[in-house]
């Protein structure tokens, strides 16, 4: 399977834990991103409280590389929410009109109850803005979430029933909600939007931790990861593929050996 042209994902190369602010700045991200060989990256909605769309541009020219992934999209799920998820789509679309992008990530964390219906049309309303400006809302399904496994975010992806959504599926998340290589076997390319890979171990408690804390590089666990890279490419699937990894451990790294880390071991699956 030749190399697809991978993106870093943001928190691969942040250098902190999921809710820190970055150790390393999008500019020294990109840097090392594309030093090690990437050609995507990904960047999350508050590195714009300090960055203009301007200056990501001038970025991401300097360093040759796309931006393909931009996080995170929560607060849709609660109708509460609801104003704080159109004002990021707001961010995210200004951003995308200016530089581009494949997707924006979207998932919840507040574990409400979930009305499949209402949640479907608050979901088509953030997804018709995103459409505007080239993207797909990318949902993830999390073990503590509202939507916990991948029928579910499947049967709500259904219910929007518009190709400006499709499935987040990271490899963690994916078989540590339950699913196996036959949940993506039955799984329309068309409806994915984008894969994260990583690794790690089979998890039955403590879901949010483990995610935050057990996100390996690929090879480094014990999840099928070169059966989940061989259904996909079975369905027709071809990309975008992020690199999402992150550990205690690999925190510490500097952000340019995390960034051939991540590259090195990932790529080895498309040789």
């Amino acid at each position: 399977m030749t190399e697809p042209g991978l993106v870093a994902s943001y928190i691969t190369l942040a250098g902190s834990g999921f809710t820190e602010p970055p150790r390393y700045t999008f500019r020294e991200r990109c840097e090392a991103a594309s030093a090690a060989g990437f050609t995507g990256i990904g960047i999350h909605v508050t590195d714009l409280d300090v960055l203009t769309p301007l200056d990501v541009e001038q970025i991401l020219a300097d360093t040759g590389l796309v931006l393909r992934e931009i996080e995170f999209l929560a607060g849709w799920i609660n109708p509460d929410d609801g104003a704080n998820a159109q004002a990021t789509m707001q961010r995210v679309a200004a951003l995308a009109e200016r530089v581009g992008g494949d997707h924006v990530s979207a998932g919840d964390f507040s574990g409400a109850a979930l009305d499949m219906k209402a949640a479907a049309q608050r979901l088509i309303q953030l997804a018709n803005t995103a459409h505007g400006v080239g993207l797909r809302i990318a949902l993830e399904a999390f073990a503590w979430s509202a939507v916990n496994t991948v029928e579910k975010a499947d049967a709500l992806l259904c219910q929007a029933d518009t190709p400006a959504v499709g499935h987040l599926l990271d490899v963690w998340h994916f078989f540590n909600t339950g699913a196996d290589l036959g949940t993506l076997q039955h799984l329309p390319a068309q409806r994915i939007a984008a894969v994260q890979l990583n690794d790690g171990p089979r998890v039955y408690n403590d879901f949010l931790w483990n995610a935050r804390n057990t996100r390996y590089l690929p090879g480094d666990g014990e999840l099928e990861v070169r059966g989940f890279l061989d259904t996909l490419a079975g369905i027709g699937y071809t990309g975008p593929y992020c690199v999402e990894v992150n550990y205690p451990e690999f925190r510490t790294y500097s952000v340019a050996d995390a960034a051939k880390r991540a590259y090195d071991a990932t790529a080895s699956y498309f040789t």
